[in-house]
């Protein structure tokens, strides 16, 4: 069934104030001419609308252009003022969470990294957000009323309406439910809460590899395995916030049967998985080379997983092989089933891109119905935090304009 949307004045005017504020941000410094020209709105409507959002002080006034070649006064051109507010993004990642103070241009003002206890309960990280939060406002000479918008990424699925927070176990106890509503009442502004994979997807579209895309699928591999998708040109969340979740997929082949019952994708390839096979399977050669770390199949870390193997041990090599020829499988299925522009692989085996991504483009050109190649992230851990900056300037000029999407 078709719905008809009655659009009045005020509609109207909330669509051009919003299209001219992205226009002068991404085109600064602009004269009211051009923008009228470009934009095919009329004068006197750019005149109310460039008015209301000079009074707002979210663009501003920088002096005259050039004179027109047919003489006449100089234009007075108008810039978007990135300072008007603020953003910190919150990275909530399986290690040490990072904060971000950055202005409405996403540049970054300040960041720190805070180390917290696994066990930890939510009050010590309740406190711990609030003492971050604080120190960056506090150091940047910045009040409350300055910050627009907190924006945070997180493993698994946050449900803004009802604040229900879908996490693994050992991710959980964040309380994202609790956390959101309690900085939202204590910084009186706005929380948005993000899935860390898709926050990432939305950053290497805005910003790094994937900038010239319509249609990608980022792909992130390492303690967790998810998928962030983008469908022209914005991010698709499915009917409930979980679409991109193929850690639940089934593995192919053998793998797909584990006692019987259906195995699952996400555990068959994550860094967990990767270490069990470690301990229950290297051989002398490799425990040997842990041991030169000072460590052994079963303290090793991720970080000594990888100097071993750009040390160049077979074993390991093999490991990353079989991992590659999952993820290639699994790529070129959702290249099959979304035409997408580009495959973008993320996350912590970005560290292995170079073994890696031959095998997986090697599949997909023999399997997808029609193959693309599969590149490396570009903005390596700082994708997460573009991606909130990302977010968060849509949410802000929308809600400036008064701008509701239909």
């Amino acid at each position: 069934m078709n719905i008809i949307h009655t659009v009045d004045q005020t509609h109207i005017r909330s669509i051009n104030q919003r299209v001219i504020l992205e226009k002068i941000y991404c085109d600064e410094p602009i004269s009211r001419a051009e923008l009228s020209r470009e934009l095919c709105i009329s004068k006197s409507a750019m005149t109310e609308n460039i008015s209301s959002l000079l009074d707002i002080g979210i663009i501003q006034e920088v002096g005259a252009g050039a004179a027109m070649s047919t003489g006449g006064r100089k234009p007075i051109l108008l810039k978007f003022n990135e300072n008007y507010q603020y953003i910190i993004a919150i990275e909530l990642n399986f290690e040490d969470p990072i904060f971000v103070l950055g202005n409405l241009r996403g540049e970054t003002l300040n960041k720190i990294t805070v180390a917290i206890a696994n066990d930890a309960k939510y009050p010590e990280r309740l406190n711990l957000v609030l003492n971050a939060t604080n120190l960056l406002l506090s150091t940047a000479g910045l009040s409350r009323q300055d910050l627009a918008i907190i924006a945070i990424s997180c493993p698994g699925v946050f449900d803004p309406e009802n604040r229900n927070y879908y996490a693994e176990s050992n991710f959980a106890n964040w309380n994202m439910s609790d956390l959101s509503r309690q900085l939202e009442e204590l910084f009186e502004t706005q929380v948005l809460v993000v899935n860390d994979v898709n926050a990432a997807a939305v950053g290497e579209f805005t910003t790094g590899a994937g900038k010239k895309a319509e249609n990608l699928v980022y792909i992130s591999g390492g303690y967790g395995f998810g998928a962030g998708i983008i469908i022209n040109g914005k991010l698709y969340l499915g009917s409930t916030n979980r679409a991109g979740e193929i850690s639940n997929s089934i593995p192919a082949g053998p793998l797909g049967l584990v006692n019987g019952k259906f195995g699952n994708l996400g555990d068959t390839v994550n860094i967990r998985a990767l270490k069990q096979y470690i301990r229950t399977k290297a051989p002398k050669e490799t425990r040997d080379a842990f041991a030169a770390l000072g460590k052994t199949p079963d303290s090793a870390g991720f970080k000594d997983i990888v100097r071993v193997w750009r040390e160049g041990d077979e074993f390991l090599k093999k490991c990353i092989d079989g991992i590659s020829e999952i993820i290639g499988a699994t790529i070129s299925n959702i290249i099959s089933l979304l035409n997408c522009d580009m495959v973008i692989l993320g996350g912590d085996y970005v560290t292995f891109q170079s073994q890696m991504l031959p095998i997986i483009n090697r599949i997909v050109q023999e399997s997808a119905f029609e193959p693309i190649s599969v590149v490396s992230a570009s903005l390596e851990t700082n994708a997460g935090i573009c991606g909130l900056f990302a977010l968060s300037k849509e949410i802000i000029f929308d809600r400036i304009c008064n701008y509701e999407h239909t």
